[in-house]
């Protein structure tokens, strides 16, 4: 998804993940395992201290043992971490943020889009070279499975390592105000 096609409105129907709904498209998004395992220090360090785990093996004599024990650890973390990033989405329609998320145990939960406070992003040094980031999104929302993050009852939803993280940002800041204006929804802050 070019996240040029978000921001700019341009007709994006024939993508994938991009549905549409109401008139505007559904947006869909998840942490990615790419982004993780390339894009991402952790996976540099990740594949940095397996290339070294590898090389002391090859030099002490045992490098297929090395490679074997390598490849089942890595290959079986890096698996899960996958099936994780695959069994969680997160969409947005023209009204509502979806999220469902779960390996074993599933759960599905909405958030009205006009009750969403805040949309952050972060992003790391190398994460900010291939356009990934974290986005963290602030409700009011104060049901569900979701932890309120401070005692006035907000909750935040942390999506890490998701790719076009800005063009998200900025995509659900637009249907946010949109909504708001359409409903007439105006934001106070007690306390």
């Amino acid at each position: 998804m070019d996240p040029h096609d978000i921001i700019e409105h341009r007709p994006i129907e024939n993508r994938p993940g991009i549905r549409r709904m109401e008139g505007l498209p559904r947006i869909e998004f998840r942490s990615s395992t790419f982004a993780w395992l390339f894009q991402s220090g952790t996976g540099w360090i990740i594949l940095a201290l397996s290339a070294a785990v590898m090389a002391g093996g090859a030099y002490a004599g045992y490098w297929w043992q090395t490679l074997t024990v390598l490849a089942v650890v890595l290959g079986a973390y890096i698996a899960w971490t996958h099936l994780e990033n695959r069994t969680s989405l997160f969409w947005i329609d023209d009204q509502r943020l979806f999220m469902r998320r779960g390996i074993l145990m599933r759960s599905e939960e909405e958030i009205e889009l006009y009750r969403i406070k805040d949309v952050k992003v972060s992003f790391s040094v190398i994460q900010q070279m291939f356009n990934a980031g974290t986005v963290q999104i602030t409700s009011s929302d104060a049901s569900g499975s979701l932890k309120p993050v401070a005692p006035t009852g907000r909750t935040s939803i942390i999506v890490t390592h998701v790719r076009h993280a800005r063009a998200i940002r900025a995509e659900l800041r637009d249907r946010v105000e949109a909504i708001r204006q359409k409903r007439g929804v105006r934001e106070f802050d007690l306390g």
